[in-house]
Parts: structure tokens; C-alpha cells; sequence
């Protein structure tokens, strides 16, 4: 501190100031938890239900499934077989495995005979109309041709054991369910899982979501590392291919992380060589960041506080923040070094917080019609936004000028900088006509460019997916499934027995549908389990009093011996109760139907039905609609549905933003010809860097509609501290100095964010760093049009 300041309570102060953001950052240190989970930039669609479902599947067992392949170059399956035998050997003890399979285990068949085979009865026919026909006089005569069939065949041996309780064949009809539940190519050799004749499985699930980086990185890396070492063993043969979400995920969390420590590194590197050579002090540049890590610091801490953890979007679009906070303090630098007054920093900071204050305000505005998106990752960002841009104000009125000397020296490049903008601004000022070409370039280009503008509400642009790794995630997911990714039909049910009774009509449903060429092939848990109604319906039509006989009779018919079959009748009597999903838990088969199953919010039930081949959307939602609960679900189509809807009531929040910005700006001026000149020039240049970006082609985003809040709420700043320094020739050198910084801070942070892999951060980044580039050249061109700082303003 300088002789004669007020030392000890100026001490005071920043020690207050210092210990207050040490302890912000500590808390953050402690308690941050990033997640890339990019459901949290979606928005609720329309339908509750798919809404609860698709952020329910989120973390369920469908997702948290990883398939990984291993095969011999040379075809060996034996050599794969046991490559992939090692590698699950490795992985089996892993904390992060909840479970993993290489084939159905010893205690498979008898597993299955046990479940299924003493329920036979309660499995003959899974609609009411079947039902009626299998047991009428022509069905069971119909049964009796089809057992003495298969009786003739060189595989009944199982038949012939079974038929005396099992006439009807409803045990080897469950077998042939299951055996189709399977689905894609999946075989079995030597009692592991095969899939082509040649590819060797080894399936698992996570006990964690895919999307918790902190389990998946350490598993991911096991995999790799073991797999290695085998192949290594096996003289470089092996080839590992893998399919599961948690890589992709991953993935896009390791590109944001490398994205942010890049933009980050180089923004600061950059605005540091920036301050240095224009305040020449390596003590001004540290002092410079003080008001942003404020921000940041309360920011994050707020978010940490109320959502547990911090999404990489967020935080990324938080080293932005760089670009915004960085001017408050670069602005009391300017005033303070080039225009100071008697009493000091302190002074200098009271003479600009009027301005400094309405900045934050009308960036506050803003943000603020984010918070009533839909999207939990907007309401994120607008809260970091909004309370990081006011600590940061804060910041520079009350803490920073207590970390400032008293009377600092400005620089060569800092003089000449603000005389050559100020002689710049008075250039414009005698030649008006040639300013107004300025708004009318931009004008113009808005008219011309923005009836181009192509929207896109496609999820799949918020992230950028790698070709191999997903064409690799194809040709396994093939191998095993043959299902179509996000084509579902969901049976809802407040409990389990009614979401089964609802998967049972869609299994009748789907089975006509594809008859009808509408779906080519379906798995359900339907294969596994009927709903107990369903059972009892079957095993209650058994019970028929007349069966017995007139079972008999068309069996004799047929050639078969009077009486064969009374241990059927005499097993039912004393049977086990109908199955329920529970009692797959110990089988071989638990695995499988949690893959079915999602448990959404509420305590409700969904029971998920995979599609391959769904030619005729129309006809087969037309099929199920009259099914309560029952929905057909297209991820990729209800989310693009759902960012259409909410790309819209995102631009409506900006027109809101608008709004609560002018009426901020006009509650300071009160003259509507000074607040527009503070005002239009942000809006003008949103509106032209969206044009341009239409103009180039670019189709336009949700994240393209929420970088035009940055752009307004920069450019509102710009206009209003040249505003504020429009009667003060000496402050509005400095301040027309600020404005060049502030711009070229957003332009070095922004800049960056559109050379990111990531497309998100490429949206914000291309439209906010246009739309400062115009802001900065339409604010001075607009104050100078409205003839304000000449003499008395003229509302």
C-alpha cells in the first residue's frame, strides 16, 4: 500500500476480499464433481412419460451394458475363445463390474428346466383368442399331429421324455422364445458366447452410469491394459472391439476437459501478453484477474452447492466468463491510470460503478430467462453466469481498488492507444454520413441473410462422435442384438403386475405388426415372463373339467395310446404358483430381463421392447394406440422434436432478455435516443452475425440461440460505458480504450471455444466471437448517430 491511504483498513478490506474467495475456492476444490451427462441439455418433451423414461434409461441396465469382442486375425476361434476367457478372467474382480458373462454358465440348462418346465402350464398361449383355439376339439387334434411330428424327427429324444407331461409341447414352445429372445448371431462354443463362428463375448454391465467418468476411466483403461498384456501373449492376434455408451461418454468428457485446460491455457496466455504490453506491469496483469476469480469462484461454488456437481459444458462456457468479468477490471484500469483522481482507486472505482454496475445488470437480464428453460444444463449456465458476472462486479468496486497503487503511470501503448481511438471516434463524428454505412452494412446483410437461416434440432450436433469408434459400436452391437438403436415401445404400470399385462398385448401387438411387414423383428422381455394374470388365464383354461377327456380322445385319434397322458393333468394339480420376475434373479436369464427394464421417477415401472426394422411408423403406432400406458418411442425423433420446441422458447427468452436489457438501460437514462444508442447496436450485431453465419451455410442451433445472449450482453456493455463517458472527454478516451479490450479478451476466449472439437463450444464460440467483433464497431457508430457527448444529449 502507499503512504498516506488509510493502510490498515485498506489491509483489512483485501485481506477480507483474499480469505472470502480462498475460502470459495477451497469449497469448490473440495466438492467439484464434473459430469458430461448431455441429458442435461435436454429438454422434458411433450410426453411425461418418455420424458420420465429417457432420463430413467439414462443410468439403467441397457446402458450400463458394455459387449466386448475378441477375434484372431486369422479366424481361430479357439485363439479368440481364449483371449476373451482372459480378459474376463482379468476384469471379473474389478470394483467397477457389476456383473460379466462369457457364456451361459454350467448350471444353464438345468437353470431354464427348472424355471420354466414345471410352469408349462401357465405358458400355453399368450392371447385370449389362441388360447380358445389350442384347447378347442380341432386345436388339441392339431396338437396331436404336431407331437407325433416331432416324434418322428431324429432329434425327439428330448420330446419323447417330455411328452407324457407335455403334450401340448408348451415347455419346448418357451424354449424356442427364449432361444429368439436372444437375438443376433450369438452362439455357443465350448460354453462361451460366439457370435459369426468367430468372434468371442465377453458381456458386463457397470454399477455406475455411463456417464460417471470416475468409474468408467479407471475400467476403461483396465480393459485396454489387459487386453494388451493378452495379446501380447498371443503374438499381436488378438483384435478387441468393444460397443457401449460409457465409451462414448467418456470420450466426449475427455474431448471437453482437453478443450477447456486448452482455451483456458491459451485465452489467459494471450490477454496476459495483451496487458502487458499495454500496462507494461506484470502486478496490474495478476491484479486483472482478481475480479474473474471472484466470479468463477462463486460460480462454481453456487452451482456445486445446489446441483451437487457441474456439467463440462458449464464449466467450459465458464472459462468464457474470461471475456466478461475481465472488462470490469480492465476498465478501472484504464480510467484509474489515464484519467485519476485525487482520493485514488477508490475514487476511480466509485466514478465507473454506475456504468459498471448497469453492465452487470443488463448481463444479469439476460441470463435470467434461461432459468425458466426446461434444459437443467441452461438453468446451470444461466446461474453461473449471472452470479459470476456479479461477484466479478463486486469484486472490482469493493476489493480491487484496495489492491491498487494509489497514482500507477500509464504506458506509451496505453496513451497512444486511447489518443489514436478518441482522435478515431472524432473522425466519426465529422463524418455522420459515412458512420450511418455502418448499421446499414449490417442491415442489409440481416435482410439478406437471416430469411436463409436453417434450423437444426438434431442432439446428435451437441457432440462430436468419432466415425471409427462409432462404425466399431455398430458392428459389435450387430453381432449381439440386430436391434435398432432408440426405436422402442414402452409398457408403463404403477407396479410391476400392471407394466407386465401392458408388455404382454404389446408382445400380440408387435407380433401382428410384423406379420404386416411393419416391424421385421422384436425382443421383449416377454420371451422371460407373463404377467401372473396372463398365467392364470392359462392355467385356469387347463383346468377345464372336459379337457381331459376330449384331449384323450383326439390324441387316440391320432394314433396314440389311450391314458398316455394323464401325468399331465396329475402334474398340473399340484404345479408351482405362476412365475414372476424375481424368479429369474437366480438364473442365468436376470441379466437379460434387467436389460428390459427401466425404473423412472414416481416409482413407476417401464418395460422397454426393442425394434429392428420399423418400415411403417404411422401403421404401428395406429396398432397400439388403444393400449393405456403403452407408447412408441423414438429417442432421436422426440428429442429433435423436443429442441424444436425449445429452440423456439429459447429464442423468446432472448426477446425477453431484450426487453428487461432496454428497460434497465432506459430506467438509468431516461431519454430513449441515449438508451437505444447504448441498446441497438448489441442487437444489430447478434442479428448480422446470425445472418452471416446462415450465409455460410451453418444450420442454426438450440446452443446458436443461447450465444446470442452473450453477444447482447456484451455488446449492451459496450454501448453502455461509452454512454456513461459521453460528457467526460479524458474517461471516454479510456472507456473507448476498455471497449477495444473487452472485445479483444472475448475475441482471444471465444475465438478459441470455435476451434474446439467439440460442436457446442463451436456454436458459442463463432456466434459470440462475430457478434463482438460488430458490437465493437456499431456501439461507437451508434452513440456517434445519436450526436451524444456534443454538447447537451437531445432525447
Amino acid at each position: 500500500m502507499e503512504p498516506g491511504r488509510s493502510d490498515r483498513a485498506s489491509a483489512w478490506r483485501a485481506g477480507l476480499g483474499a480469505a472470502l474467495v480462498a475460502g470459495l475456492a477451497a469449497f469448490c476444490a473440495l466438492r467439484l464433481q464434473v459430469v458430461t451427462d448431455i441429458t442435461a441439455f435436454m429438454a422434458d418433451v411433450a410426453d411425461p412419460k418418455l420424458a420420465a423414461l429417457s432420463r430413467g434409461m439414462a443410468s439403467s441396465e441397457l446402458t450400463r451394458t458394455l459387449v466386448l469382442s475378441v477375434s484372431d486375425e486369422h479366424g481361430d476361434p479357439d485363439v479368440a475363445i481364449a483371449g476373451a476367457q482372459a480378459l474376463a478372467d482379468r476384469l471379473q474382480t474389478r470394483s467397477e463390474v457389476a456383473w460379466l458373462r462369457t457364456g451361459p454358465g454350467e448350471l444353464h440348462a438345468e437353470a431354464i428346466h427348472n424355471l420354466y418346465y414345471p410352469r408349462r402350464f401357465f405358458l400355453l398361449a399368450d392371447e385370449t383368442g389362441g388360447l380358445q383355439d389350442r384347447l378347442s376339439d380341432d386345436g388339441l387334434r392339431a396338437a396331436a399331429r404336431e407331437l407325433r411330428r416331432q416324434l418322428g424327427l431324429p432329434t425327439s429324444g428330448v420330446i419323447k421324455q417330455i411328452a407324457p407331461a407335455d403334450p401340448l409341447l408348451a415347455y419346448p414352445a418357451q424354449l424356442r422364445r427364449l432361444e429368439a429372445a436372444q437375438g443376433g448371431g450369438v452362439g455357443l462354443r465350448d460354453g462361451h458366447f460366439v457370435a459369426e463362428d468367430q468372434h468371442a463375448l465377453v458381456m458386463l454391465a457397470t454399477r455406475s452410469s455411463p456417464f460417471d467418468a470416475a468409474d468408467q476411466a479407471p475400467l476403461q483403461a483396465a480393459i485396454e491394459a489387459a487386453f494388451a498384456e493378452i495379446d501380447a501373449q498371443s503374438g499381436g492376434r488378438l483384435v478387441l472391439e468393444q460397443s457401449g455408451v460409457a465409451r462414448f461418454a467418456l470420450a466426449a468428457e475427455t474431448s471437453m476437459r482437453a478443450d477447456i485446460g486448452r482455451i483456458s491455457t491459451v485465452s489467459l496466455v494471450g490477454i496476459v501478453a495483451l496487458f502487458l504490453l499495454m500496462f507494461r506491469s506484470p502486478r496490474l496483469v495478476l491484479l486483472s484477474l482478481a475480479p474473474l476469480v471472484a466470479g468463477v469462484a462463486a460460480a462454481l461454488a453456487a452451482c456445486l452447492a445446489l446441483f451437487g456437481s457441474v456439467h463440462g459444458l458449464t464449466l467450459a462456457f465458464g472459462a468464457t466468463l474470461i471475456g466478461v468479468c475481465i472488462d470490469y477490471s480492465v476498465h478501472l484500469f484504464n480510467h484509474h491510470m489515464l484519467d485519476p483522481p485525487r482520493d485514488g482507486p477508490r475514487q476511480s472505482a466509485r466514478r465507473i460503478w454506475p456504468g459498471l454496475l448497469l453492465g452487470a445488470l443488463t448481463t444479469v437480464a439476460g441470463f435470467a430467462g434461461l432459468a425458466w428453460t426446461s434444459f437443467p444444463g441452461l438453468r446451470e449456465v444461466a446461474l453461473f453466469a449471472s452470479i459470476g458476472v456479479l461477484v466479478a462486479a463486486l469484486a472490482t468496486r469493493y476489493w480491487l481498488p484496495e489492491l491498487l497503487p494509489m497514482s500507477p503511470k500509464p504506458g506509451w501503448v496505453q496513451r497512444r492507444a486511447a489518443a489514436g481511438l478518441a482522435r478515431m471516434v472524432a473522425a466519426m463524428r465529422r463524418r455522420r454520413s459515412a458512420v450511418a454505412v455502418l448499421p446499414a452494412a449490417a442491415l442489409g446483410l440481416c435482410v439478406v441473410g437471416l430469411p436463409r437461416i436453417e434450423f437444426s434440432d438434431d442432439v446428435r450436433r451437441l457432440t462430436a462422435l468419432d466415425p471409427e469408434m462409432l462404425e466399431e459400436d455398430e458392428r459389435v452391437r450387430a453381432r449381439v442384438s440386430r436391434m435398432d438403436g432408440g426405436r422402442f415401445v414402452v409398457a408403463f404400470g404403477a407396479d410391476e403386475e400392471a407394466a407386465l399385462a401392458g408388455n404382454d398385448a404389446v408382445a400380440v401387438r408387435l407380433r401382428a405388426a410384423q406379420a404386416a411387414g411393419e416391424v421385421e423383428a422384436f425382443r421383449s422381455l416377454h420371451a422371460l415372463v407373463w404377467s401372473e394374470r396372463l398365467q392364470r388365464d392359462n392355467a385356469a383354461a387347463l383346468a377345464d373339467p372336459s379337457l381331459p377327456a376330449r384331449l384323450d380322445a383326439a390324441f387316440v385319434a391320432e394314433g396314440f395310446r389311450a391314458g398316455s397322458f394323464a401325468k399331465f393333468f396329475s402334474d398340473m394339480s399340484h404345479g408351482p404358483d405362476p412365475m414372476r420376475p424375481a424368479d429369474l434373479a437366480a438364473t442365468p436369464l436376470a441379466e437379460a430381463a434387467r436389460t428390459f427394464r427401466a425404473d423412472i421417477e414416481g416409482g413407476e415401472i417401464a418395460l422397454v421392447t426393442l425394434l429392428r426394422g420399423v418400415s411403417d411408423v404411422a401403421a404401428l403406432q395406429a396398432r397400439l394406440a388403444d393400449l393405456p400406458d403403452v407408447r412408441y418411442f423414438d429417442q432421436q425423433g422426440m428429442m429433435q422434436a423436443a429442441f424444436g420446441r425449445y429452440r423456439a422458447r429459447t429464442l423468446e427468452l432472448v426477446v425477453f432478455g431484450l426487453l428487461a436489457m432496454l428497460t434497465t438501460v432506459w430506467l438509468r437514462y431516461r431519454r430513449l435516443k441515449l438508451a437505444l444508442a447504448a441498446f441497438a447496436p448489441a442487437v444489430l450485431a447478434a442479428a448480422t452475425a446470425l445472418a452471416l453465419i446462415a450465409l455460410s451455410g451453418v444450420t442454426i442451433g438450440i446452443l446458436h440461440a443461447v450465444a446470442l445472449l452473450l453477444v447482447l450482453c456484451m455488446g449492451v456493455d459496450y454501448g453502455v460505458f461509452l454512454a456513461e463517458s459521453r460528457h467526460d472527454p479524458r474517461g471516454f478516451d479510456a472507456t473507448v480504450l476498455s471497449v477495444l479490450l473487452a472485445c479483444l479478451t472475448t475475441v482471444l476466449a471465444f475465438g478459441l471455444l470455435a476451434m474446439s472439437a467439440s460442436p457446442a463450444l463451436q456454436a458459442i464460440g463463432v456466434t459470440v466471437g462475430l457478434g463482438v467483433l460488430l458490437s465493437l464497431v456499431l456501439a461507437p457508430a451508434a452513440l456517434v448517430l445519436a450526436g451524444a457527448g456534443e454538447g447537451k444529449d437531445h432525447g
